[in-house]
């Protein structure tokens, strides 16, 4: 990687800090270009609970079960049922994803960003060599492969889903497998 898209990506995470306002990051990431040319395109969206970047990349965040789920957890105050990092993590163990190679990338492929066993975010390929995914607590962003934030690592490695079982199935199976499934949705989905 380039010392400018280094430059570029701790640049991205200052803005993205939760120190900067929502309503700043595009205009700050636009003012980027004059210092740090990139093609990063913003869809600033509306903010739903556990509307994140897994959420985003395995096509859960329009799910009308899915978004109930991380409603009724973000009112309780929890944080174990929702499209995390040990999710993507468990549909690389259970076999839900297969590797593809960069070159082979096709729309909506996923990326997953940081360790195999522990990714720390997620996208959609649009190509490849442009991804859409959510940055933390702020928009949807086409960018170039490296064209985002820092601190999401510097390994990507690039998956397809392995069957016809939709990712809804497998958060569903996610967290009913989860010992405090049964307690949680008897006081919090009932």
């Amino acid at each position: 990687m380039s010392p400018a898209k280094a430059d570029l990506r701790a640049a991205l995470d200052a803005i993205t800090s939760d120190r900067v306002l929502l309503k700043d990051h595009v205009p700050r990431i636009g003012a980027l270009q004059a210092r740090h040319a990139h093609t990063i395109v913003a869809h600033p969206v509306d903010h739903t609970p556990g509307f994140n970047c897994f959420a985003f990349a395995f096509g859960l965040s329009n799910q009308a079960e899915y978004v109930r789920i991380a409603a009724a957890e973000h009112r309780a105050g929890e944080s174990r049922f929702f499209a995390s990092s040990a999710f993507a993590g468990a549909l690389l163990r259970d076999g839900a994803l297969t590797p593809v190679c960069r070159r082979d990338l096709e729309p909506d492929d996923v990326a997953l960003y940081g360790a195999v066993d522990k990714p720390v975010h997620a996208g959609r390929a649009l190509d490849a060599r442009r991804i859409r995914s959510k940055w933390g607590r702020g928009h949807l962003y086409d960018h170039g492969l490296w064209e985002e934030p820092g601190h999401y690592g510097y390994v990507v490695r690039f998956y397809r889903a392995a069957s016809s079982v939709p990712f809804p199935t497998w958060f569903d199976r996610f967290v009913r497998a989860h010992p405090a499934w049964p307690a949680f949705a008897d006081t919090h989905l009932s």
